[in-house]
């Protein structure tokens, strides 16, 4: 199991790897080792990866060596986790708005219930799940030309409202 405060950074080989492409990494393996800054801690991995994904990859990368163990993130106090939670229901409540509407834009009536799973979402991990799934029910039924429309409005609006140390108006 990942200690979501576990932060990890690449090693001079993983660097080289990135710029070199020596080995015949898997793209999730090359994707989260990209995510790997020394910055990102464990936790904020796996909003970015997909579920189950992380920590085989993790594993491998370090028994690679890849990456190694940086340094473990302090805990949040109790007010300053209350304020993440806070603005991280405000993204999402904000995201949410964005992309109200939008699978009924192109599909028509049969976009409702893909609309309805984006604004059942409970947290930004759930979100960005659901997402993928609908995105690519779009693309069965809308065809890849909607689908990458669609993409293309999702980062804009991911690029806008997910950043975790933006705050509203800045």
């Amino acid at each position: 199991m990942l200690d979501i405060r576990l932060i990890y950074a690449r090693t001079d080989k993983g660097e080289t790897e990135l710029r070199d492409r020596a080995r015949t990494l898997a793209n999730g393996s090359r994707r989260i080792l990209r995510l790997i800054d020394g910055r990102r801690a464990t936790g904020d991995l796996t909003l970015l990866a997909r579920p189950g994904e992380l920590e085989p990859i993790i594993e491998a990368l370090l028994s690679e060596g890849l990456i190694h163990a940086s340094r473990v993130l302090e805990a949040p106090s109790e007010r300053e986790a209350r304020e993440q939670e806070r603005r991280q229901r405000e993204r999402l409540g904000l995201m949410q708005r964005a992309l109200a509407g939008m699978f009924e834009q192109e599909l028509g009536v049969d976009g409702l219930v893909l609309d309805a799973r984006i604004q059942d979402c409970v947290n930004l991990e759930v979100l960005r799940r659901v997402l993928r799934d609908v995105i690519d029910t779009l693309g069965r039924r809308a065809g890849d030309e909607a689908m990458q429309r669609v993409l293309a409005r999702v980062r804009e609006i991911f690029a806008v409202h997910a950043k975790p140390d933006q705050h509203p108006g800045s």
